[in-house]
């Protein structure tokens, strides 16, 4: 016994038939889309933990001693991450596991004096030097600034902290840090930092 389907589109012409079988196909599809959607966006919306963070003041220590570089603003920051711009603001925490990949950005330079100064930057990870991410520059010249950069790629557990460090070896001459605010110019940040889990 045929289905009534059938009996149907047997009164139907063959391009009268290709529409409706074209028709319920969109529905099937329609069907399906509604299903599947949630889970797509789901997927969409996951957001992959990461901050880019900076210091709007120069950091030019008093002594030769490794200081913690702080960090007074949050340019960017999700839930993966946790940073206070005011309280503990060179404390940079993970909340999800992971591998990822950590950058200092440093505008280094000097204010005064003649003395050749080396500035170095370099990470700390729940309270440990970061093996092989120091770096280093020699400052000769007033007003003379460049970018020096302390990279890792590493594993990261959640509630593991993130400090970057620097130290100056000679003091009295402004050697550091400097944050620029040039005139019609977005400002020149003391450091960049950024941090993104980049892998499982």
């Amino acid at each position: 016994m045929k289905s009534t389907l059938t009996l149907r589109m047997s009164r139907f012409s063959r391009s009268e038939k290709m529409f409706t079988l074209g028709a319920f196909a969109l529905v099937l599809a329609a069907m399906s889309g509604i299903l599947i959607a949630p889970q797509v966006f789901a997927q969409e919306t996951a957001v992959t933990p990461s901050a880019q963070l900076s210091h709007t003041k120069s950091v030019q220590p008093t002594n030769t001693k490794p200081v913690f570089v702080p960090m007074d603003s949050n340019d960017y920051i999700n839930g993966g991450i946790t940073h206070s711009s005011t309280r503990n603001s060179a404390d940079v925490i993970v909340n999800v596991p992971g591998s990822y990949l950590i950058v200092a950005a440093g505008q280094v330079g000097k204010t005064s004096g003649s003395t050749t100064c080396n500035v170095d930057i370099w990470l700390r990870q729940n309270g440990q030097f970061v093996a092989n991410s120091n770096t280093r520059n020699a400052v000769n010249s007033v007003n003379d600034t460049v970018v020096l950069v302390s990279q890792a790629i590493m594993p990261l557990k959640a509630n593991d902290v993130i400090n970057t460090v620097m130290s100056v070896s000679a003091v009295g001459q402004g050697c550091g840090l400097i944050n620029t605010t040039p005139p019609g110019e977005p400002n020149i940040p003391a450091i960049i930092f950024s941090l993104v889990r980049i892998g499982s």
